[in-house]
């Protein structure tokens, strides 16, 4: 008798429940078969690293891994995976923002791992790790430890403590610091930058969010130890790794599933030629607001004093945030942000001096001031470029913030520069007017 069937019986509720109860007891039997615990490995068992590649969103773009203990004659079917959170847990973005972020690891049946993943469209690699049986045995130990209740969740750091560094750990604490000393006096030739700019290139605004975020120590070169901070690095790493005995670590490397969205960038593309010429142009035609006030003086003016108070906004705002990352959050990579003097907290009280600007028709003397300071920090920032000390990688940010600052420093001086020569001080709005629109 199937159960639709049992409940289709006029049965009293207390059968009902003891059916549901049978019913629920039996149904977990596979999956406390499938994770056992303090369980030994057979002779065959494999452990291999799983390789995910980069997916759509952002926190995907930097690829995912895990560790698939497979020993059939046993019943042992698992992938152990760190990197794991949930946005609805409590207080999860106020910790984010700060910099302290609670992440786990995970544990599931590799059908349903490797379901999800295709159902993802995201490229998978399986490599075989070189083992003997008391490693894999201390391996499994390890992670059925890690988790268990108590130690699942972990303090996560995007570059030194995420899903792929503790893989690499976990490894290397069962094989005795191999992989360590193979690797972490040898450089990578790249920077956590570099790496960034590369998995991010293809979103924009993520692109630039976080390249703006990025302080100094962003741009130190890593180790090949370090590098692995990435799914598909490790996978790369490991693969030119020997074993005390000369023997590989990596015993095979599989490429098992082809994505056809999303790959990994092979290098990394600039958006120098995209930044500049925005840039430049907002600076021009700051600029020809300046000019123009020679011609349409009031109506030249207004426009300018409006996109003035528009460019300090945001260059305020950007500024406000790096200092905000950077003096009052854990975020450590985020510290010493050379950006600062691009996109300028001093932006904001300028606005303040452009509404008067808009009210009164000229800028103050003190804004004319700040407005100098504002550029004179910029152009600072392109100066540093050629000091060794200061080698943070931001010329593409130089680029487009430093021709707008400039252009409007020349339109604010030239529209001066005419209400002095002409003595004008006419204000832009007078008291009851309406304010003049393009057309009018």
């Amino acid at each position: 008798m199937t159960p639709q069937t049992v409940l289709e019986v006029d049965l009293n509720t207390k059968h009902i429940l003891i059916f549901l109860l049978l019913w629920f007891v039996f149904a977990q039997i596979p999956n406390v078969l499938a994770q056992p615990r303090n369980a030994r490995l057979g002779p065959n068992a494999e452990v291999l690293l799983v390789t995910i590649g980069p997916g759509a969103l952002v926190w995907e773009r930097f690829g995912h891994n895990g560790l698939w203990i497979r020993d059939p004659e046993n019943g042992i079917d698992q992938v152990y995976h760190w990197g794991l959170f949930d946005f609805q847990s409590d207080n999860f973005w106020p910790k984010f923002l700060q910099g302290y972020m609670d992440y786990s690891i995970g544990s599931v049946d590799s059908p349903s791992f490797f379901q999800f993943t295709m159902q993802s469209d995201r490229d998978i690699w399986l490599q075989e790790i070189n083992l003997n049986a008391d490693q894999k045995n201390a391996l499994l130990a390890f992670l059925e430890k890690n988790d268990s209740e108590g130690h699942r969740i972990y303090r996560y750091d995007y570059y030194l403590d995420n899903c792929s560094t503790r893989a690499r750990d976990a490894l290397d604490h069962v094989l005795g610091g191999v992989i360590k000393k193979a690797s972490e006096d040898k450089g990578s030739g790249k920077t956590f930058r570099s790496n960034t700019r590369r998995l991010l290139q293809n979103i924009p605004l993520a692109y630039f969010g976080i390249h703006l975020g990025l302080g100094h120590p962003a741009d130190d070169e890593i180790s090949i130890w370090k590098d692995m901070f990435t799914p598909m690095s490790l996978r790369r790493h490991l693969n030119e790794i020997k074993l005390l005995d000369g023997q590989s670590l990596v015993r095979s490397d599989k490429f098992i599933f082809n994505s056809t969205k999303t790959k990994e960038p092979e290098q990394i593309k600039s958006y120098l030629s995209f930044y500049l010429p925005l840039s430049a142009s907002f600076g021009v035609f700051f600029a020809f607001l300046g000019y123009l006030t020679v011609v349409k003086r009031r109506l030249a003016r207004l426009f300018l004093a409006l996109f003035g108070i528009l460019w300090s906004l945001v260059s305020g705002l950007l500024g406000t945030i790096i200092l905000i990352v950077w003096f009052l959050t854990e975020h450590r990579f985020g510290h010493w942000n050379e950006n600062i003097l691009q996109f300028n907290p001093l932006s904001l009280v300028l606005l303040g001096y452009f509404l008067i600007f808009l009210i009164r028709g000229r800028l103050p003397q003190m804004g004319i001031k700040l407005l100098y300071a504002v550029t004179g920090l910029s152009l600072l920032g392109l100066v540093m470029q050629i000091i060794p000390v200061f080698d943070q990688v931001n010329g593409e940010l130089i680029a487009l913030a430093l021709p707008a600052h400039l252009g409007l420093l020349w339109a604010v001086r030239t529209s001066e520069h005419l209400i002095s020569n002409n003595n004008l001080k006419k204000p832009l709005i007078k008291s009851g007017e309406k304010p003049i629109v393009a057309g009018q």
